[in-house]
């Protein structure tokens, strides 16, 4: 069973902003919280890597040419999930 939801003031969830949270276990060595009113789980120091606009954009220029979406992940560093990301998302941008 879930510890109860307690106001942490904190932490605050980088999905909606609440401060009810109750501790969710570990990832990576890191304490992970569950955010009481959204449901998602995060933890507090959240340090994401991002992709610069310019670097999705010469990944999907690399697939509209004629790589495959593997070839473009191994040769842009990216994993495969986030090269088919940006491929989806600028084809419906397209639309």
């Amino acid at each position: 069973m879930a510890g109860s939801r307690t106001y942490r003031h904190d932490i605050r969830c980088p999905h909606c902003g609440s401060n009810w949270m109750r501790k969710d276990g570990h990832s990576r060595g890191k304490q992970t919280y569950r955010c009481g009113d959204c449901q998602r789980r995060h933890t507090p120091s959240g340090n994401r890597h991002y992709y610069s606009e310019e670097f999705k954009r010469r990944a999907v220029d690399m697939y509209s040419e004629g790589a495959s979406m593997s070839a473009v992940a191994r040769a842009m560093g990216a994993s495969l999930t986030a090269v088919h990301t940006w491929v989806k998302k600028s084809v419906v941008g397209e639309a």
